[in-house]
């Protein structure tokens, strides 16, 4: 089943409605391109950023579980929705400062909001470093999408990237020259 914009607001409401305490996701990938605006993107799955998320896990994974949605499943294709968790490893976001709650400089962006639940995603900058770190031909559809609709301009992109990990820097590095050929 794909999630669209109306499907993960159904989601997080049944997922907040199930929480008896407050909690904080921070959603990377497709799902947080989504909340931004991406009508036309769909997912199975909602991304959440370890780093910067302060919810106590068993709790959030009752509450998911209580509302339909499978819980950082180790199943390589779940049949049903699911939320993986997400930590620094082969998936790298940039510049989160966790003190002071922002990316490179810039507030946490509150894309929903229930009793329980607060839900934010990066700013487009890292969203689109992480983007390019994999460069799949889906993350390069969405990165296109990230810079049109929220202006941002390649030598911000460029400096999210010299904040990643040396490896998964290059690799962005590179994605982001075959990026620039792609944009129209």
């Amino acid at each position: 089943m794909a999630l669209d914009f109306h499907a993960l607001h159904e989601l997080l409401q049944a997922i907040n409605g199930q929480l008896l305490e407050a909690g904080r996701l921070c959603l990377i990938g497709s799902s947080a391109t989504i909340l931004l605006g991406q009508d036309a993107r769909q997912t199975e799955n909602l991304d959440v950023w370890v780093q910067a998320s302060a919810i106590r896990e068993a709790a959030l994974k009752r509450a998911c579980e209580a509302a339909g949605l499978s819980f950082d499943p180790k199943d390589a294709f779940p049949s049903v929705p699911y939320l993986q968790l997400v930590h620094p490893g082969l998936v790298q976001v940039p510049g989160w400062n966790a003190e002071k709650r922002e990316w490179f400089g810039e507030s946490e962006r509150v894309v929903w909001q229930g009793e329980h639940l607060t839900v934010t995603v990066p700013p487009p900058t890292a969203l689109l470093a992480s983007k390019l770190v994999r460069g799949e031909p889906q993350d390069l559809e969405d990165c296109l999408w990230l810079m049109a609709a929220h202006a941002v301009e390649a030598e911000a992109i460029r400096t999210a990237i010299r904040a990643l990990p040396k490896l998964a820097g290059r690799q962005a590095a590179e994605n982001m020259e075959f990026l620039t050929l792609l944009r129209p």
